[in-house]
């Protein structure tokens, strides 16, 4: 019997877990979109670049639409279970919330597994694969608009001119250069020969210029450098390639790591802060960063968990006319953590409180809340907070209503 039931509400719940999932990402990713757009038509991609590229940031958004779809399809299962009587039903039979709570701590252990691989491996190495996709569209960019015999200005305040191209060796010959990017020392650079190069690990791409000379003008003065070899780094961090101009290809950010090397750089950091008296609150804020970002990628899968437990003992909360109110009071303590989650990782930087304790106290909190709904459901009694809650929200709407009135 439990296994025949266990499946059977399982099944109420993962129906509209997976559609839930499905609209809360197209939400999300249409939100993401418009940053998206400036690349999209920078680059000028194609269908697969961009199937690539919302593949890589799918990641970012689960992360918070697993724990929004997992705690909204247990609200609706078990509302509609409670709108048909089943629940009446079941509560008759001796299965009480303590024994319905089973199928919903699998599901939930099912969502924070997945919250889990988001946060540790999927997030970093998605990250990582975007920005290598956007160094490959900014590299095929500017090795497509570099045409012998023309002016290309595609580059931010920088000119190129090439005289000719080897077709085979795909070699330049004649190179001119304008580089007005620092407008207090423009630089003209002429070079017999010049070529594309790529550091594909490093995401770095420059001009390798060979056999030429840099003119210098400043002020009154006029200076010239001979070269034989020169190396010109590309700023591909352009408006034209629409990336954002904070965007360094050869940085890695503290979203690029997994927990374990954001533990790693944070020791580095600190060791580094002992070393070095000048900058040591600047290594020992960086090092604070990563520590306090370890703690988010565990204990978020955490919160998921949670969340999901809470949606339980919400969605048994109808009373004889008065609708059920487990969905909007669900998103009310969805909202709510993230806000508390939000205040915990700003507080890491400034009351110098200990990371650990701050990171993992929404989810304590939580925690108590749930043990206190779920006890409250359990003995067929009101939840207090909840309660209180929806007489608050209720005070409200009739306030609202008295000025709608006038």
């Amino acid at each position: 019997m439990p296994l025949l039931l266990y499946s059977y509400l399982i099944s109420e719940i993962l129906g509209p877990f997976f559609a839930g999932l499905i609209i809360i990402n197209a939400i999300l990713f249409l939100g993401k979109l418009s940053s998206l757009l400036d690349v999209i038509f920078g680059f000028g991609i194609g269908f697969g670049d961009f199937a690539r590229i919302s593949l890589y940031l799918l990641p970012s958004l689960m992360q918070f639409s697993l724990p929004m779809a997992s705690t909204v399809a247990v609200i609706i299962a078990f509302t509609r279970l409670s709108g048909d009587n089943e629940i009446l039903a079941l509560k008759s039979a001796g299965c009480g919330p303590w024994k319905m709570l089973a199928p919903v701590l699998m599901v939930a252990l099912f969502t924070a597994g997945l919250t889990a691989l988001t946060t540790s491996v999927l997030i970093p190495r998605g990250n990582v694969a975007l920005k290598k996709t956007f160094y490959q569209l900014a590299r095929e960019k500017i090795d497509q608009g570099l045409r012998s015999q023309e002016f290309s200005d595609s580059l931010d305040k920088v000119v190129i001119y090439i005289d000719q191209v080897d077709p085979t060796s795909k070699e330049w010959q004649g190179v001119y250069i304008s580089d007005r990017r620092d407008p207090a020392n423009p630089l003209t650079i002429l070079a017999t020969k010049g070529s594309l190069t790529a550091d594909a690990d490093g995401m770095v791409i420059t001009l390798a210029l060979r056999e030429g000379s840099i003119h210098r003008d400043r002020d009154e003065i006029s200076q010239t450098i001979a070269f034989g070899d020169y190396r010109l780094q590309l700023p591909i961090n352009s408006g034209a390639t629409g990336l954002d101009p904070s965007f360094n290809p050869k940085n890695i950010g503290k979203k690029d790591l997994d927990p374990a090397q954001l533990l790693i750089r944070a020791e580095e950091l600190r060791q580094q802060a002992q070393k070095d008296p000048h900058l040591r609150n600047f290594f020992l804020a960086q090092s604070t960063n990563l520590v306090s970002e370890y703690h988010s990628r565990l204990a978020l899968p955490v919160g998921c968990l949670i969340l999901t437990i809470l949606a339980l003992p919400l969605s048994l909360q109808s009373r004889p006319g008065r609708s059920n109110p487990g969905l909007p009071m669900g998103l009310f303590f969805f909202v709510l953590y993230y806000l508390l989650f939000s205040l915990a990782q700003s507080l890491t930087e400034t009351s110098g409180l200990p990371i650990g304790m701050l990171m993992w106290a929404p989810n304590l909190i939580l925690a108590l809340l749930t043990l206190v709904a779920l006890r409250s459901s359990a003995r067929e009694n009101s939840v207090p907070f909840l309660e209180h809650l929806l007489e608050w929200t209720a005070g409200l709407k009739k306030l609202g209503r008295r000025r709608n009135t006038r």
